[in-house]
């Protein structure tokens, strides 16, 4: 297992699934314990970032070693925020950036992307939709956090040196944002 950090937002509302979807059934657990569970099968390390109903998942998960739980109180703001809340706790060389709502994240993908790193951001792509996870050097995740203009990850990381990579696996653009894509994936199990 090489030795890289992934962080995984968990901070937000859930406000198009009508519901809290980190906590809703899936697999042998929850959305939230599978998408950790796939990544702890490459990555030594989750910096899970949390906001919304912080203290249910801080109940949950931190007597797990392999979990660094980081609070984002500014979790309203969006997701780039969880990602600037999270880039100080990351203590590898690369680091991976995914989210608590996609369970179908394999070993494999974040072999795949592993096997492709270099200097900079590989943003992942299935047929044109970008996706994740995304691999970034540590130092081009501390400039992209740094950045004063940029409204988003993607935005920032564009602003640096960032390589579309082309992946063959529809899970890297699969995430659990509405009641349908829930009975969706529930159905590809």
């Amino acid at each position: 297992m090489p030795a890289v950090d992934c962080i995984i937002t968990a901070a937000g509302l859930s406000s198009r699934m009508g519901q809290w979807k980190m906590m809703l059934p899936w697999g042998e657990g929850t959305i939230l314990d599978t998408s950790i569970k796939n990544a702890l099968q490459f990555c030594q390390r989750i910096i899970l970032v949390t906001g919304f109903r912080a203290s249910e998942l801080h109940e949950r998960y931190s007597d797990n070693p392999d979990i660094i739980i980081i609070h984002n109180p500014d979790y309203t703001g969006g997701l780039f925020t969880s990602i600037k809340a999270a880039a100080q706790a990351v203590s590898s060389e690369y680091c991976f950036i995914t989210h608590g709502d996609m369970p179908c994240l394999t070993k494999e993908i974040f072999n795949e992307l592993w096997q492709l790193r270099t200097e900079g951001a590989l943003l992942p792509h299935y047929r044109g939709t970008p996706g994740h996870p995304i691999l970034l050097t540590k130092m081009c995740l501390m400039q992209a956090a740094a950045d004063p203009h940029a409204r988003s990850m993607r935005q920032a990381l564009r602003a640096q040196a960032n390589y579309p990579v082309a992946m063959d696996h529809a899970e890297i653009i699969f995430d659990i944002d509405t009641p349908e894509d829930f009975i969706k994936g529930k159905n590809r199990q």
